[in-house]
């Protein structure tokens, strides 16, 4: 283990700096040899001493850079996943900046699980669906390097690679696609019908144009056509209609990762009933088909739609290449281990109380299936402890007690992930080449300038005008801020010291003598990274939303109002229901057929007061049908 530079030594005393420069020389010779275990295909590496996830992020940055390969990150939880996008992105922004042409820079992919419980009958969000889909084209087109995903997405199962690419369309000009064959795919991927178009996932059709506004695109195009021939490939403004550019070629990504057109669904409605024939299942089942039999989707059919349409593929079909960079193993296990057993335990309580689910190895990769998966695979395991700690924790993990015993009184009488059998995924005991790369979290000075002064202000003012210290702000003016506060504390920055940005947190990286601060370290204000799918060429036209509710008063008794996700309702007052003997509020909406939805106070920012240029009153959406999908 390496000790960090001396500090208080007198200015004749260069020991200090002399030892500082034999560790980085030394480190500097760890990291090529990491780059060669990776270049010669070594099949576990492990790497410890990363204590956070941008000390992380900037080193696969640069092993991607220097070995050309793809890695796919995987972390514990969608959390984790937006947390290393944004950093990584942060680095590529800087890869961008400098490199001339632009030959070294790749496209971050972040592939989010589903949040929904597939045994609650609830769709995913859309917004996920969305990022899902454009995540899964992206790579069948192989437009990135780096892919980061969650532990849950690596275990789900999904369409295979064909039928994804099957789900988009590539048109190029001059070349024959037949409209009505766009159109299906279109519908069948989750595109709506929309006249004009305002958004991304619409469609809209008039003779031979087809207008349409891919996920991934700024702008929507129109496609005009002369017979199958594609005529034309147009950029347009959808405020203005009026065309902006020419293409050659235009790829159109899905809007979801499965296909559901009528046939599908009324093919899924006749297994449905074979399946589950039971009387038990007779009410819960109907909810479901009496939309399946009419072409229409139901709450929570994706989960439901494997029975008809088995999912034959997982992120390993899709990342055949990818070297897997694990963040934290024990902590990825410790999360597996938790939902495989939480889902065997709901897909029992579902049964015995008659609703309709399919098996979780229907929706997920088995255990055995996932561990087949890694073996195959190359991992590159980043462990803040080690595998000599990992190994402890293995041993103790055994020794504990007997697995699998159910924990009196945990909720819902589901057991935690201490008391299911451990999976066994990254086992210490196999062979790996270990490496170590020390890095700390910066200082927090909250707000004590003249600390940070006396800290980092040689460092970040060196004479020969090049510093290793970087202090990352999200806005230019907080650059300006911090100039001019730093020159009243006699402490002028070098050149490139502010950099634009936003990074999940400070850190120190001795190995390259790289010391990176956040405006959050120095003035103790939070950061919150933003999450960006994809980079774009220009600002995507904003859709303009309703007001969200955030005082009780804005309503009243009758008021028509919009939920995110299942539409427009009446607003029928607020009642109090008692339940587990605590007592909670809840919005009362009505619905279609007077169904009714109660929305808990806290969640009122899901809810937007209705409003309409029209005098007449709106038709109420059908709770659970696809008006409002399409809508």
């Amino acid at each position: 283990k390496l000790s960090s530079p001396e500090k208080n030594v007198s200015p004749g005393d260069t020991a200090p700096d002399q030892r500082f420069l034999r560790q980085c020389a030394f480190m500097a010779e760890i990291f090529e040899k990491l780059i060669k275990e990776i270049s010669v295909g070594t099949r576990v590496i492990s790497l410890s001493g990363l204590t956070s996830v941008a000390a992380k992020a900037y080193l696969l940055n640069k092993l991607r850079r220097e070995t050309g390969k793809a890695f796919a990150v995987i972390t514990e939880s969608n959390r984790e996943v937006e947390n290393w996008i944004s950093d990584l992105n942060f680095f590529e922004d800087e890869n961008k900046e400098k490199a001339s042409p632009v030959t070294d820079v790749s496209e971050i992919i972040g592939l989010p699980s589903f949040d929904a419980d597939p045994y609650s009958g609830v769709s995913p969000h859309a917004e996920t669906q969305e990022r899902r889909a454009l995540a899964l084209w992206q790579l069948r087109l192989g437009t990135s390097d780096i892919v980061v995903l969650s532990a849950r997405s690596l275990i789900q199962r999904t369409v295979t690679p064909d039928e994804i690419e099957a789900l988009g369309s590539i048109l190029t000009r001059d070349k024959d696609f037949a409209p009505e064959t766009l159109i299906e795919r279109l519908f069948a991927g989750g595109y709506v019908r929309e006249e004009p178009l305002f958004g991304p996932g619409q469609l809209s059709v008039r003779g031979g144009i087809v207008d349409v506004w891919s996920p991934d695109a700024d702008a929507p195009v129109r496609i005009e056509f002369f017979g199958d021939t594609v005529e034309s490939i147009r950029t347009f403004d959808p405020e203005t209609q009026l065309s902006t550019g020419q293409l050659t070629e235009i790829a159109i990504a899905p809007m979801r990762e499965f296909s559901a057109s009528a046939q599908d669904l009324a093919d899924w409605s006749f297994f449905a009933r074979e399946k589950f024939s039971h009387e038990r299942f007779a009410r819960n089942l109907k909810d479901r088909t009496d939309f399946a039999d009419e072409g229409e989707t139901f709450s929570g059919w994706e989960f439901m739609i494997p029975l008809s349409k088995p999912l034959g593929a997982s992120v390993f079909d899709h990342l055949p290449e990818c070297i897997f960079v694990m963040d934290e193993p024990a902590a990825i296990e410790h999360s597996l281990t938790g939902l495989y057993q939480h889902l065997a335990d709901r897909y029992r309580a579902i049964g015995d109380s008659g609703e309709v689910g399919l098996e979780p190895d229907g929706l997920f990769l088995k255990p055995d299936e996932l561990r087949d998966n890694l073996e195959r695979s190359r991992s590159l395991e980043l462990r803040a402890l080690g595998r000599t700690a990992a190994g402890i924790d293995a041993e103790f993990q055994v020794n504990e007690g007997p697995a699998g015993e159910t924990t009196t009184g945990s909720p819902s009488g589901i057991r935690s992930a201490s008391d299911a059998p451990p999976l066994f995924l990254f086992p210490a005991v196999n062979k790996a080449v270990e490496m170590e790369f020390q890095s700390r979290s910066t200082r927090k000075f909250h707000g004590d300038i003249q600390a940070f002064v006396n800290e980092a202000g040689p460092a970040i003012r060196p004479q020969d005008g090049q510093s290793r210290t970087g202090i990352i702000v999200q806005t230019p003016g907080m650059a300006e801020r911090l100039e001019e506060i730093l020159r009243e504390y006699n402490a002028p920055l070098a050149a490139e010291s502010i950099r634009l940005g936003s990074l999940s947190s400070g850190f120190e990286f001795p190995a390259f003598d790289l010391s990176l601060f956040t405006e959050s370290d120095i003035f103790g204000e939070t950061i919150q990274p933003e999450f960006r799918p994809a980079k774009t060429k220009g600002p995507r036209t904003k859709v303009k939303l309703g007001a969200f509710i955030s005082d009780f008063r804005d309503l009243k008794t009758g008021d028509y109002v919009v939920h995110i996700d299942h539409g427009i309702g009446r607003f029928d007052g607020l009642q109090t229901i008692s339940s587990q003997g605590a007592e909670r509020e809840f919005m009362l909406l009505v619905y279609t057929d007077n169904a009714k939805l109660f929305v808990p106070v806290e969640r009122m920012d899901l809810v937007s007061r209705y409003s309409s240029g029209e005098a007449t009153s709106p038709t109420l959406d059908r709770l659970g049908g696809i008006g409002w999908q399409k809508t």
